[in-house]
């Protein structure tokens, strides 16, 4: 089934892509294959915004390698104020400083790729601004846009409401809301930027020169097939297709589907274009292994690392003093190196103004890190990741410039975090949010037994399972698996070693307590209400009363919060502890030193 199908993509392993800087932006450039002709165009992805950029990255990168195949370089970067970009104050002027990175970006790609004609392909947003940018770029030979916004007015009506579907799926109190315009899951779009937004009518621009363009409409949108025709009209050389998958694209980061057939279409689009067919110059500029921006006390460097250069991730560090604790940050399965609602941003950022380094990371698979071959495409809850922690920690190690270490993860990440710590001494502390196990037996994510049910009552889940895009046989192995755990909990005493749960359990304390005989500081954070806590209490006792036999261990249960820590005061009160447990390390190690003189 989807879920668990392995992950052979186009069945070779990648490297993830190049770093580069341009100003104080950052940017991902995919060179063309070394064994295929240089084209004289190169692409430069633009991003949507939201949920619907963080739904797009994986699918971006999948672009990437694709164009790379037949000959065309590409670049791709953040916006002001957005996912990883330290340049938050030119987001202040709205659109306008998004455009004029978009020009520094198709610069920075001529200079890399040595192409000198330059295609937009953008989504969302992203296609708008393809478009509005369209008579600043000279370099321009062709357009692509993926479900664009028309009308900004009518954009951020249709994210007020995604908005609050998403926080009532989350659960989130009306008052703990973000309904600011333009706000999504935790997720600020930046006041000038929303400001901008609204004016956006694409039916009213005057377009001056008429590119080629491909456009991908939404389905049974009236708005998209009028756009079309305004585009013939003004007579641009257009091919509009259906945006066949696009529901299972943005609707939701933890399983979205790559529309293949889309793909598809688009390179064929694009070898047809006349400028394809030319070979590029040399470049001007060559992409290092790093590259770093700073702002203020803080320095981000855009790494990749591991074996064959796979995992993609961003060094931020303190430019003034340290205090020799780094921290790592586990992505979960569907969250990028920004994390759910940026929170691994301001996470390292906070980290960084007292003095502590941090490494957040994409896994194999996730976001801007290229899969690797035979593992599963839905890498949540894989113990697989273990290892590119493992890996993650020898690149710190590499780097010589901490002392003590601490990992920090939520959800899946908490879980990964969670067994790299106890499978690998090296790591000196541990904080995780909401993990759902401490082990793990299940096949995916589970719900509990009330959630099969209603689920299975439900006609969307029916529609799932008629298209093959719901894993049955995890669905039927995590439903027997909460059956024999019901079942065991009815079982005399006597037969309580033979109890499924008693065995798990025993396992788990066994983790801790190889912890605490390390001294390990372990926090563990659990949002009030969170199905994690379910077999936490069946671990530690209804109120965790079992972790006093671990001094190492600290619990905190957050209220007001969902399992993301989606409302900012909770990112915040999170936040707060991984400083505190940080800076604890850097006390530690010199308190050490002062005691051996």
């Amino acid at each position: 089934m989807k879920q668990t199908a392995m992950n052979s993509e186009d069945g070779k392993e990648h490297s993830a892509s190049q770093p580069t800087a341009f100003g104080l932006h950052i940017g991902l450039f995919t060179a063309a294959d070394s064994d295929v002709p240089k084209s004289d165009v190169a692409v430069l992805l633009l991003n949507p915004w939201g949920i619907e950029e963080m739904c797009t990255r994986r699918f971006y990168r999948i672009l990437a390698e694709r164009f790379a195949k037949i000959g065309v370089a590409s670049l791709r970067f953040d916006y002001p104020g957005t996912v990883n970009s330290l340049d938050d104050t030119s987001a202040e002027r709205g659109l306008s400083a998004w455009s004029e990175v978009i020009g520094k970006a198709a610069d920075e790609l001529k200079m890399l790729s040595g192409a000198r004609n330059v295609i937009f392909v953008g989504q969302g947003i992203g296609a708008s601004l393809a478009l509005m940018r369209a008579h600043c770029e000279p370099s321009l030979a062709a357009i692509a846009l993926l479900a664009p916004v028309l009308k900004g007015r009518v954009y951020l009506r249709e994210l007020s409401l995604f908005s609050r579907l998403i926080d009532d799926g989350l659960g989130i109190k009306p008052e703990l809301r973000d309904s600011a315009p333009g706000s999504i899951a935790g997720l600020r779009m930046p006041r000038a930027v929303a400001e901008d937004v609204k004016a956006i009518d694409l039916n009213g621009l005057q377009i001056a020169n008429q590119p080629p363009v491909f456009i991908a409409e939404r389905p049974g949108l009236e708005g998209d097939t009028t756009f079309r025709d305004r585009l013939e009209a003004a007579g641009c050389q257009l091919r509009a297709i259906p945006f066949a998958g696009y529901d299972a694209l943005v609707s939701n980061p933890l399983n979205q589907d790559i529309p293949d057939a889309l793909i598809d279409e688009l390179i064929d689009w694009l070898q047809a274009l006349p400028q394809y067919r030319g070979r590029s110059a040399l470049p001007a500029k060559k992409p290092g292994a790093t590259a770093s921006v700073r702002v203020d006390a803080i320095r981000e460097t855009s790494v990749r690392f591991g074996p064959a250069d796979r995992l993609y991730g961003i060094l931020c560090e303190p430019t003034d003093k340290s205090s020799g604790v780094t921290a790592v940050i586990v992505t979960t399965a569907y969250d990028h190196t920004a994390g759910w609602a940026r929170s691994s941003v301001e996470l390292a950022r906070a980290l960084a103004k007292v003095g502590v380094a941090s490494l957040r990371f994409d896994s194999a698979g996730v976001g801007d890190s290229p899969p690797v071959v035979a593992r599963r495409k839905q890498v949540l809850y894989d113990e697989a990741q273990i290892a590119d922690v493992g890996i993650a920690r020898d690149y710190i190690d590499g780097l010589g410039r901490s002392q003590r270490t601490i990992l920090i993860g939520r959800c899946s990440g908490a879980y990964v975090a969670f067994r790299s710590t106890v499978d690998d001494p090296r790591w000196d502390a541990c904080l995780i949010v909401n993990p759902v196990a401490f082990r793990w037996r299940f096949k995916g994510l589970p719900k509990t037994l009330k959630a099969y049910l209603r689920n299975a009552l439900d006609l969307e889940t029916v529609r799932r399972l008629w298209a093959g895009d719901v894993d049955l046989g995890a669905v039927t192995k995590n439903i027997s698996m909460r059956l024999v755990d019901r079942m065991a909990g009815s079982l005399s005493p006597v037969f309580a070693p033979a109890k499924p749960l008693t065995q798990l359990t025993r396992q788990v304390h066994r983790d801790f307590h190889a912890l605490a005989s390390r001294g390990t500081p372990l926090s563990i954070i659990y949002t009030e209400g969170d199905e994690g806590q379910e077999m936490f209490r069946v671990n530690f006792g209804d109120a965790g009363e079992k972790l006093s036999a671990y001094p190492n261990v600290q619990l905190h249960l957050f209220s007001a919060a969902d399992h993301n820590l989606t409302p900012l005061p909770a990112r915040e009160k999170m936040i707060e502890l991984a400083k505190r447990q940080a800076l604890s390390l850097g006390d530690a190690r010199d308190a050490k030193r002062a005691a051996n003189g």
